[in-house]
Order: structure tokens, then sequence, then C-alpha cells
């Protein structure tokens, strides 16, 4: 009776020879799973400034100092206010009120209320436009600096968030392409490897009458599996990132959705070893045709 030799090891023709994974298919699965993580973390960052401004990208306002001594300049300074394109409403808050509001924000300190009031500035509160003009904030400190009052420049940068966070999303999805062309590059290479590796059983099934699809589909299983694993593994890999900065994001009143992202990683992992394994499988296997 014939026996195999113990150092023969019996496989079936195709790419997907599991358990295990050989080492080049492994260290392009880690390799893919950095580049999804780090996809990951970077929407999961954008995900967390678009919570954080979102509670007022929509209601922006802007307020307008104007010093005491210099009250008869306040009508003036309103109409000029009311006058930019972009400003939707311009409302006087009263020194009372501001010394009342400031008390309370305080937590009621036991301030003087009359000393507070006489002590403040006369205030404007600006509601303005989401998607005013280019220049609408410059606008409205040409209009404060005629009449010799102050803009609250912490609200015009947190008021301006919203277009910073538009500009970074773009180049977010822009790194994100760069990144998957990449992955998939990596994941077509190492399957290449593979198939060169495996020529002659490719060749035979070919001669034997195997459909081109029937030779490739185990490769592209293959880096799907590579690309999906990659991808739920860099899933996974977020959650110490998130637990570890939960307090900050408690106190920063950010409620992270991870469960989002799970698919988006999943599929796109997946999406990519799909491609990855196709590029590399019409090079090599379509030039596999039998006469």
């Amino acid at each position: 009776m014939n026996t195999i030799p113990e150092q023969v090891r019996l496989r079936l023709p195709g790419g997907f020879h599991l358990p295990p994974f050989g080492v080049h298919q492994f260290l392009a699965a880690v390799i893919v799973c950095v580049a999804l993580w780090t996809v990951g973390m970077l929407w999961l960052g954008l995900q967390g400034a678009d919570q954080w401004v979102g509670s007022w990208k929509n209601d922006i306002r802007v307020h307008v100092y104007l010093h005491a001594d210099k009250a008869r300049q306040a009508e003036q300074l309103q109409h000029d206010l009311e006058d930019i394109d972009g400003v939707t409403e311009v409302t006087p808050i009263s020194r009372e009120e501001a010394a009342r509001w400031m008390n309370e924000w305080m937590g009621d300190i036991g301030l003087d209320t009359h000393e507070l009031r006489d002590r403040l500035p006369l205030t404007f509160r600006l509601s303005v436009q989401p998607q005013g003009h280019e220049f609408l904030f410059g606008d409205i400190r040409d209009a404060a600096h005629r009449n010799m009052a102050e803009v609250n420049e912490s609200e015009i940068s947190l008021a301006q968030a919203h277009r910073w966070l538009d500009q970074i999303q773009t180049l977010a999805m822009f790194a994100s392409l760069i990144l998957a062309l990449a992955m998939m590059l990596i994941i077509s290479n190492t399957l290449r490897m593979t198939l060169l590796a495996r020529a002659d059983e490719i060749h035979l099934m070919r001669l034997l009458g195997a459909r081109e699809w029937f030779v490739r589909l185990p490769f592209v299983l293959e880096g799907m599996a590579m690309g999906g694993g990659a991808g739920l593994a860099a899933w996974l890999l977020l959650w110490p990132v998130l637990w570890l900065g939960s307090e900050w994001l408690h106190n920063m009143g950010v409620n992270m959705h991870l469960l989002v992202l799970l698919l988006p990683m999943l599929l796109g992992g997946a999406v990519v070893g799909c491609l990855g394994a196709a590029i590399a499988t019409t090079r090599v296997v379509s030039s596999e045709n039998p006469e």
C-alpha cells in the first residue's frame, strides 16, 4: 500500500489555504489593520468635533462690547452692525441684564449687582447666518473698530470652527482614499506572490478546463478575509483609546458612537481586499488561458 511521505502536505489548488495564513498574508493583514485604525481614529475625531460644535454651529452668536464712557456711539454701532450682510439680528443687552447673568454664572457669590453693572460695558448680541459670506466676521470687526468697540474674538474663532471642520472632512476623505489605494496595493502584491509561487498548480487547473473565475475566486475570498479581518481588528483596537479618553470626552460633552464605525470599517476592509485580489488575479490568471 502506497503511503504519502510525512514531509508532503496535501492541499487543494487555489489561494485559500487556512489555517493558518502564511507569513506574508499575516504581515499584510497587520499593515492593513494599522491603516484602517488610523482612518478610524481620524473619523472618530471628526465625529467628536462635529458633536462639540453641533450644539451652537446652527445658532451662532457673537457679542460686541462698547465701553460705558463711549455710550454716545451705541446707536451708530447698532446701525452699522445691522447693515452687515449675514447678520440676522442685533440685540442690545442692558448692563443690568449682563450683571444679573454674570452673577448667576459665577454662582451667586454675593457680588453687588449695582456695582458690577457700573463696571460692565454696553453689550450687543449678534445672531449671524451659519453659512455667512467669507468676510462676515471681518466686517463685524471693522464696524466695531470704527465705533471704538471690541469683539469677542473667542466666539468668532468658535463660529469659524464649522468651516474648518468642512475643510478637514474634505482632507480626511482624500487621506482615506490614499490609504485605501495603499492597502489595495499591499493586498494585491501579497496575493500576487502567492499566485506566482503556485503558478504550476494554476496552469494545471486551466489545462484541465477550470474556468478563470473558478481559479480566481479563492484568491478573491482570501483578499476579502484579509481586509475584513483587518477592519474588525482595527475597530476593536479603537475601544481602548475611547476608554482611556472617556473622562475627557465626558467633560467636553461629547458622546462617541463607536458602533457607527463597525460596518464601514468591516465592509471597507473587505472591499479593499476584494479589489486588491481582483487586481492581482487579473494580471496573473488572465495570462494562463489554455490554448
